[in-house]
């Protein structure tokens, strides 16, 4: 009975020290991106306007030809991008709902070093973008901390939905009129993400 015992000791020791049934050890998503990574935002800035100004009739002193405010900026944007062989490099789509209009182009997108932010180790991002709207052109230069929406895996190899916040300058000009021109900065940030940490709402990790 006592050699029984023993046995069932070690048996157990065993088992615990090599389990049965192996588990698959976790994907790193930086080194395992998907080749579609997608996301959305909110951008609110502050910035300056330059537009024709108002001509003034009887007048007789100089007028100026233009004259320039501040403003308050915002917008709804989407972007997508695909992987170059670089790897960390991507490049694709995207497309912007702006007070003045909508705007579509091309951005290139450069996954950086890892960054702790939030609570969870996401990524620095760098992000360039050009496009127009058909009568104006635009530009922008953003930088900020990015992650995926899903904080654990399995992470799908073919789409993945990014989220995270920004800091981005724009630049924006009549392609008519190059006197006529805006520019602003800002932060631009996925809305529903946010959300999510600001309320604490653990059902939607």
């Amino acid at each position: 009975m006592r050699s029984f015992g023993l046995l069932l000791l070690l048996l157990t020791r065993v088992a615990a020290a090599h389990p049965l049934i192996a588990e698959d050890p976790p994907i790193e998503w930086r080194t395992d991106r998907a080749f579609f990574e997608w996301s959305t935002w909110v951008r609110l800035g502050v910035g300056v306007a330059q537009q024709q100004a108002t001509a003034v009739a009887r007048s007789v002193e100089p007028i100026a030809t233009t004259e320039r405010d501040a403003m308050v900026e915002g917008a709804l944007g989407a972007d997508v991008t695909l992987p170059l062989p670089s790897g960390r490099v991507r490049l694709g789509p995207w497309v912007e709902l702006q007070t003045g209009g909508v705007f579509g182009g091309g951005e290139v997108l450069i996954a950086g070093s890892p960054l702790d932010m939030f609570w969870y180790k996401g990524e620095a991002v760098f992000v360039a973008r050009a496009g127009t709207s058909g009568d104006r052109v635009t530009g922008a230069l953003a930088y900020g901390y990015r992650c995926p929406w899903r904080l654990a895996g399995p992470y799908s190899r073919v789409s993945r939905y990014e989220i995270g916040v920004r800091f981005v300058a724009s630049v924006t000009r009549a392609i008519a009129n190059s006197d006529e021109w805006s520019a602003s900065f800002g932060l631009e940030f996925e809305p529903v993400g946010a959300l999510r940490y600001i309320a604490a709402i653990e059902s939607w990790y």
